[in-house]
């Protein structure tokens, strides 16, 4: 039987295959960075005063600045990985999403602590 090459799946490309790897390990060293970079700006505390108002001086500030980016990058470093190895639909999308998360929290953190 003679086989039929219009079927071969387009993500076996070794460009494609490249590129999701390349996009792997750029999701995953900055959910690294993330991970253990971001949570040190809660030292931004360190200037604070009694009675002084800023996110960064509440107990509540501190931990977000602490937990939002260990909670965030694992969950976006998962997530962005699944959506790189799917075939197709919906779950191609995750990729854009864990990196948007990535950059979320770097905005929400830096917010609170600046």
């Amino acid at each position: 039987m003679a086989t039929n090459t219009t079927d071969i799946d387009p993500g076996s490309d070794p460009t494609t295959l490249v590129m999701k790897y390349l996009g792997g390990v750029v999701l995953w060293v900055f959910a690294a960075f993330t991970f253990l970079l971001l949570p040190l700006n809660v030292m931004a505390s360190d200037g604070c005063f009694d009675g002084d108002t800023r996110a960064i001086c509440t107990v509540a500030g501190q931990n977000a600045v602490a937990y939002v980016p260990m909670v965030t990058a694992p969950l976006a470093g998962v997530l962005g990985t699944y959506g790189l190895a799917a075939e197709g639909g919906r779950a191609r999308g995750l990729y854009a999403v864990a990196m948007g998360m990535l950059v979320a929290a770097w905005v929400v953190v830096s917010a609170i602590a600046g």
